[in-house]
């Protein structure tokens, strides 16, 4: 039993070591380790519309359309291959979709402010807020996306410390 554990805790020690290095790499290295996770996400992408492809050639008889299945795959393929090949906009483009996103909900805020008068403070302060925001991110896609990267490394690093905690109070 005692084996058991001491084989859990040294387990644990390596995923602990390993999350804190990655955190600390993807703090870093920003902006490769997302253009790195972009390719990762293309590369998956692509070979599940490959696979899918493959599977209905080879067996057509488990495909309901097999013309549709087809048309699919390839269009999996096709973004799995946008993906690794134009990662670096790709990262820069969902920041700048997210933006456009709260700008229009800062729209729909003003245009409720404008026809609610029971509302009209707290929807006009929300759109002129949520639009501000908006315009911030368009404007800045790249800080955004360097926020969640630290976001993430820093969840990483944390994870490990006290990961490292818990085995050194444990053993």
């Amino acid at each position: 039993m005692e084996y058991k554990i001491r084989e859990q805790l040294k387990n644990k020690t390596v995923v602990a070591v390993l999350s804190i290095a990655l955190g600390i790499i993807i703090i870093i290295a920003r902006r490769a380790a997302l253009d790195l996770i972009v390719k990762i996400i293309g590369g998956l992408v692509l070979t599940g519309g490959v696979a899918f492809a493959a599977i209905n050639l080879i067996r057509p008889e488990t495909s309901n359309n097999l013309k549709m299945d087809l048309i699919t795959s390839g269009i999996a393929a096709l973004a799995g291959i946008i993906l690794i090949t134009c990662a670096s906009g790709i990262v820069d483009f969902f920041p700048i979709m997210m933006g456009i996103f709260l700008i229009l909900n800062g729209l729909s805020h003003l245009a409720v402010a404008g026809t609610d008068p029971e509302n009209r403070i707290i929807a006009g302060i929300m759109g002129i807020v949520t639009i501000i925001l908006g315009v911030l991110i368009v404007m800045r896609p790249g800080v955004i996306a360097d926020m969640v990267m630290i976001f993430i490394g820093a969840s990483f690093l944390v994870n490990g410390v006290f990961d490292l905690l818990m085995v050194k109070r444990v053993s």
